[in-house]
């Protein structure tokens, strides 16, 4: 069953790309229809492919993955499928989830810290992941328009780690 987005999400989407365009260090910036693959292309096997809502690259190469999760939030599978995803992604230096409430950050970093842990207990090296996972949130009402979006993350940049 294929979910179509809704309001917030789209706005949010919308806002992250013009946010994205302000800062000169971003060279390409990506949406839902531009995947990222997970394994090789040319592999024997299929190619995993990921779509992140939003992703930017750097001059150098670097990832930044911005996920925005609300119908997800019903499911706790989801929400570590998505963060599986953002850690195994080639070249990611940021991976950011956008939730509509200040209390579900707390949940999505409890779940992205269990899963960063484990994989580090199996045997990833810290380099191979993440640089910084965070969670930021957008309220419904701050998000009306994607220009009201853009202003929130404007504001917050330095929480999701754009600006150092």
């Amino acid at each position: 069953m294929l979910l179509l987005p809704n309001v917030y999400h789209k706005n949010v989407e919308q806002g992250l790309l013009t946010f994205g365009k302000k800062y000169k260090r971003f060279v390409k910036f990506l949406g839902t229809n531009d995947p990222i693959h997970i394994n090789h292309p040319t592999k024997r096997m299929f190619p995993i492919l990921y779509r992140p809502d939003v992703h930017f690259v750097t001059r150098v190469g670097k990832r930044y993955i911005f996920e925005i999760l609300d119908s997800e939030l019903k499911d706790d599978n989801l929400i570590i499928s998505n963060i599986l995803q953002a850690c195994l992604s080639p070249n990611t230096s940021n991976v950011v989830f956008i939730v509509p409430r200040e209390i579900d950050q707390d949940r999505v970093m409890d779940l992205a810290l269990t899963v960063v842990d484990n994989l580090v207990i199996k045997g990833f090296h810290k380099n191979e992941l993440p640089r910084v996972i965070a969670a930021f949130y957008i309220l419904r009402k701050e998000a009306k328009t994607p220009e009201d979006v853009t202003e929130v993350l404007v504001r917050g940049a330095k929480d999701i780690g754009v600006i150092v």
